[in-house]
């Protein structure tokens, strides 16, 4: 039972996150939205692992993630590509050095966008994967 819980907790920051990401796009922060987004999507992978293995690996990598989960939540393989490129928002609006000036400057709006789309699958997925673990 424990082990469940702390997944539903990791599944409830991961939406928290993304909810972030959302209002940081309406906002007009795209570093904001991308790194919540990214956030979001990491979270929720780790809620299905905790509740599968008990555990997940300390990465930000998103393609480490599915990975280790060892299945793609019913995502195509194009949608796990794009999940796969969220990883770099981790580092890329937190760094000017990385884009070598103001990362927000460096980040499109449809790059912000896609982000949070991509994140939202992900996340929608982990939590039909959890709901489906408890029925």
């Amino acid at each position: 039972m424990r082990i469940r819980e702390q997944a539903s907790w990791w599944l409830g920051v991961a939406e928290r996150d993304l909810e972030r990401a959302k209002r940081s796009l309406e906002e007009g922060d795209k570093g904001a939205a991308t790194f919540w987004s990214q956030q979001a999507a990491e979270k929720a992978l780790k809620a299905v692992l905790l509740a599968t293995r008990g555990d997940f690996p300390k990465t930000h990598s998103i393609r480490r993630l599915f990975q280790e989960l060892g299945s793609n939540l019913g995502l195509s393989q194009e949608e796990l590509e794009e999940a796969y490129e969220l990883t770099q928002f981790y580092y890329l609006p937190r760094y000017p050095d990385i884009v070598e000036g103001v990362p927000d400057e460096a980040i499109s709006e449809q790059t912000a966008r896609r982000a949070v789309a991509i994140a939202e699958r992900v996340v929608r997925a982990a939590r039909e994967a959890l709901e489906n673990l408890s029925s």
